[in-house]
C-alpha cells in the first residue's frame, strides 16, 4: 500500500519498504519484439532491454509502464492495448511486467537521449541471439515472460 513518502533516484530502499519497478514489451502488429539500448553512462550500458523503469510519486505500476514508454520510445500506447503479463516482489522492490500490444507495424520512435541510444525491432525466432547482448535484469524478466510474449507475437501475425 502506497506510504505517501518519496524516494531519491539512486538512494536505499529503507528497511520494510518496496520500490515499484516496471517493464513493457511492445510487440508489433507483425509480431516483433521491440528492443532498446541502454546509454552508456546507466548501468549495464550499451546492453539491450525492453522498456522500463521506476515508477514516481503519486503513480501505479500499469500509469507508470505508460509513461516509460512514452518518454523513452515516445510511443504513445492505448491502454486497452496493455495488460499486465507479471508481477514479482523481491527483497525490496515490486518488479510489474506489462505486454503493448502496438497494433502498427512500423511504428514511429522518439528516443529519449539521456536513456536509450538505439533501438530495433526482433523477431522471436531471433532472440536466442541476443541473449549476450541483453541486460541481466531483462534477460530474466525475458525468461519468465517468454512464453506469454511469443503467444501474443503469434496472435498479431495471424492478424
Amino acid at each position: 500500500r502506497p506510504t505517501g513518502k518519496t524516494m531519491l533516484r539512486g538512494q536505499p530502499v529503507p528497511e520494510g519498504y518496496w520500490h515499484i519497478v516496471v517493464g513493457i514489451w511492445t510487440v508489433t502488429a507483425d509480431g516483433r519484439l521491440l528492443l532498446t539500448r541502454r546509454h552508456p553512462d546507466k548501468a549495464w550500458g550499451l546492453q539491450w532491454e525492453n522498456t522500463g523503469g521506476s515508477v514516481v510519486a503519486g503513480e501505479d505500476s500499469f500509469h507508470g509502464a505508460l509513461r516509460e514508454l512514452r518518454e523513452e520510445t515516445g510511443l504513445v500506447a492505448d491502454p486497452e492495448h496493455v495488460r499486465l503479463l507479471s508481477s514479482e516482489k523481491t527483497d525490496r522492490f515490486f518488479f510489474d511486467n506489462y505486454l503493448y500490444l502496438c497494433p502498427e507495424r512500423e511504428p514511429r520512435l522518439t528516443l529519449q537521449p539521456e536513456e536509450v541510444v538505439e533501438a530495433c525491432f526482433v523477431e522471436l525466432s531471433e532472440l536466442d541471439a541476443w541473449k549476450e547482448r541483453l541486460c541481466p535484469p531483462a534477460l530474466e524478466r525475458l525468461k519468465e515472460n517468454r512464453g506469454a510474449i511469443e503467444k501474443a507475437a503469434a496472435a498479431c501475425r495471424a492478424g
